[in-house]
């Protein structure tokens, strides 16, 4: 017998997911199951990946969904879920700012505007959505513009959102003038010109 038999006899995936299951509750799982989850997908698929029972794994996903996690959509064999978008967007704006300073998100921006001008000179159009109302459809090299070109506005706009952040204050309240809190989104109404 070798050490190998001697300390292991299972299937390693086997011993993963046991650990998994053992580390994390069920309300875990179904979240982290979701959030790798790019196209919708009945509850029992997910109840599966998640080693869940398929009624637990529904309630999580409902409640998943009332939180902005998850979408829903409603097919005739019953409901499917999916990660939400902006769960997706969230989720890349905080790596964003965790990962990069503000003066580099700030170098960042300027180059994709910089690359978006780029675009905007080249076909002479403002968006990439005015580039595909003129491109005939075996024209492979413009398709791959505008392929190219919405990336850079959503990356811009992911950049731009990541950038805020520093700027951020959630604590931040604005009070009216009776001493009530307005919340940190409030807009002074008082200088809207109606």
């Amino acid at each position: 017998m070798t050490d190998s038999e001697r300390f292991w006899d299972g299937e390693i995936n086997e011993a993963v997911v046991e650990e998994w299951k053992a580390e994390t509750s069920p309300f875990e799982r179904v979240k982290e199951v979701l959030l790798a989850t790019t196209t919708y997908e009945y509850a029992k698929s997910i109840a599966d990946r998640a080693r869940v029972s398929e009624p637990s794994a529904r309630k999580h996903l409902n409640t998943l969904t009332d939180a902005g996690f998850a979408q829903s959509d409603e097919s005739g064999r019953g409901t499917r879920y999916k990660r939400s978008r902006e769960t997706v967007a969230m989720g890349r704006i905080q790596e964003l700012h965790s990962e990069l300073t503000k003066e580099e998100l700030v170098e960042g921006i300027r180059e994709l505007k910089t690359e978006i001008k780029s675009y905007r000179t080249e076909y002479d159009e403002m968006d990439p959505d005015d580039l595909a109302l003129e491109l005939d459809a075996d024209d492979g090299e413009g398709w791959t513009a505008i392929s190219q070109w919405r990336a850079l506005e959503e990356n811009l706009k992911l950049a731009q959102a990541a950038l805020s952040l520093y700027d951020f204050n959630p604590d931040a309240e604005d009070i009216d003038s009776s001493g009530r809190s307005r919340g940190a989104f409030a807009t002074d109404t008082g200088n809207i010109s109606v």
